[in-house]
């Protein structure tokens, strides 16, 4: 996004276009054209005459097309995968795993949409007489999308469809770093359903400085903002949407943490947080970038993660069957590859340097460390948990309150966003919580503890993490449950996607009061206090 939100100042030529390339190969296979800042107005007063006349359509009419949209997209299921591993560098099961998380989520959505928006009729007061209250969900009208490159499909099409189903229009852009998913997006809803929601989504190509044409209330005029990724730019989005009276859904970033408790089962943990932090090569906003671990179980959990890394993780491009060949990486050669590259290849250097500060500060690199091309290997760093370390100190066994999350070091407290992942010993878990929660973020949080029990010690502590989610024994499970809301705290964002609450985030409610045209009002009633006492205590004293 632009430092300041601002009107076009000029327009794109028709000609200009933007090349998809693979990350991995840099070759480029397709163009999409530049969308021209002047023709957003025109763009968005297309999709709302469009919408108008979808948010009268019953609600079951809507599930009907978007449901046929999922029919044909899970049929192309296999060369949606291709595109997506080849715009972004994914490996082929990573590639799949956004094709399913589509078909999974808009297929939940469809199927509670109907109960979800239903008129509610139950709101009752006794003061009312003869009069009845409605409560609707209402579409807002044309949400202005901008999604990020981590996970481009799958965070554009879920929330778009819970948009359509809401009964709004979506202009959308998709980061600008795989312009290829956004190019394969238009085609999708141009090609399945017989095209019919084609007119309802348009998708936009272009930079940051269209973005902030999207959400601007003099050009993009949008009714609601949905915005994922960085919080410095989420920021700028809000104050935008905020200006033209706007709302918005915001998920941005995070730096989620793991805490392992002394009776937690030490391998299945590793396995679990290593997927957690390596996972689509730590580009993932609720990925484990974090490990506190309780001192009796420290060594071995170190070891243990470890080995694992070493003989278990590996890292290169094994494309989806019908994506471009491999790139010889060694390592890319196995099927059975870990994760891909860094789509974004700056964000090499962000990681580099919370390495380097951390290493500065006294950690110690156990593997990785040190970038790889267009890859970064699968670090882990144990950071010193005494006084004089650089990086903060425990002084409090229950609390933790001065544990090195509090004090500084980058890899402990800023977003990564790399396959990195730091290790901390502290006395006890409530130390490891009060560290987990010592940063500006709060999307989401991990327990380890064979105590599973309500009310028992991950229950506890899951519950004193000041995150959107939380998850005990397990990562990243609470974004693939397609029945639930996702989101986050502080700086993590505001609002949810996901689920019942994702659906009705892209609503408005409201309320209808339906009184008898043959009643006639008691307004010597509405002026007395004294039948105002009677009723107080009539109605609303003691049972």
């Amino acid at each position: 996004m632009q430092d300041a939100i601002e009107p076009p100042r000029s327009s794109l030529p028709p000609t200009a276009r933007m090349d998809c390339v693979n990350p991995v190969t840099g070759q480029a296979y397709a163009a999409v054209p530049l969308t021209p800042l002047a023709a957003v107005p025109g763009i968005r007063a297309a999709v709302g005459e469009v919408q108008a006349t979808w948010a009268v359509r019953p609600v079951k009419d809507r599930v009907t097309a978007v449901s046929a949209f999922l029919d044909g997209f899970v049929d192309r299921g296999e060369a949606v995968a291709a595109a997506v591993s080849m715009a972004t560098g994914k490996t082929g099961w990573s590639a799949m795993d956004e094709v399913v998380g589509v078909a999974s989520a808009g297929r939940a959505v469809a199927a509670g949409a109907a109960e979800w928006l239903a008129d509610d009729t139950s709101r009752s007061c006794a003061l009312m007489g003869r009069r009845t209250a409605v409560v609707r969900r209402v579409p807002l009208g044309v949400v202005a999308m901008i999604t990020p490159y981590n996970f481009p499909l799958k965070l554009a099409v879920t929330n778009t469809l819970a948009a359509l189903l809401a009964g709004n229009a979506v202009m959308l852009k998709v980061s600008e770093l795989c312009p290829g998913v956004g190019k394969l997006i238009e085609e999708l809803f141009s090609e399945l359903a017989d095209g019919q929601l084609a007119p309802l989504v348009r998708v936009l190509h272009g930079a940051g400085d269209l973005g902030s044409t999207m959400v601007d209330a003099a050009f993009g005029k949008p009714d609601h903002v949905l915005f994922i990724g960085s919080g410095a730019v989420g920021r700028k989005v809000a104050m935008a949407a905020a200006a033209g009276g706007v709302g918005c859904t915001l998920e941005l970033g995070g730096k989620d943490a793991a805490v392992v408790c002394t009776d937690a089962n030490v391998p299945a943990a590793v396995e679990a947080i290593a997927y957690g932090a390596l996972n689509n090569a730590g580009q993932c906003c609720m990925g484990v970038e974090r490990v506190y671990v309780v001192a009796d179980v420290y060594d071995a959990f170190v070891a243990a993660m470890v080995k694992h890394v070493k003989e278990k993780v590996s890292y290169g491009y094994t494309p989806a069957p019908g994506a471009e060949s491999g790139d010889g990486n060694t390592d890319g050669d196995r099927m059975d590859v870990t994760y891909g590259c860094a789509i974004a290849s700056s964000q090499l250097h962000t990681v580099q340097a919370h390495v380097d500060a951390a290493v500065a500060a006294g950690a110690k690199v156990l593997t990785g460390g040190h970038k790889d091309d267009i890859y970064y290997p699968p670090t882990v760093v144990t950071v010193p948990d005494g006084p004089g370390a650089g990086v903060g100190s425990v002084n409090d066994a229950t609390t933790g309150a001065t544990t090195c999350a509090a004090a500084g070091t980058p890899l402990l407290v800023a977003e990564t966003f790399g396959p990195v992942l730091p290790i901390v010993r502290v006395p006890t878990p409530e130390a490891g919580v009060a560290a987990a929660n010592a940063t500006e973020y709060g999307l989401g949080g991990y327990i380890f503890t064979r105590d599973t029990q309500p009310g028992g010690l991950g229950d506890r502590l899951a519950r004193q993490l000041v995150t959107g989610g939380a998850v005990v024994n397990d990562t990243l499970v609470q974004a693939l449950h397609t029945g639930l809301p996702f989101g986050g705290r502080r700086s993590s964002g505001t609002g949810r996607t996901g689920g019942k609450e994702g659906l009705l985030g892209m609503t408005a409610t409201q309320t209808i009061v339906l009184c008898d045209a043959d009643g006639s009002p008691d307004w010597q009633y509405r002026n007395s206090y004294a039948a105002k006492l009677r009723a107080l205590k009539s109605l609303y004293g003691r049972a």
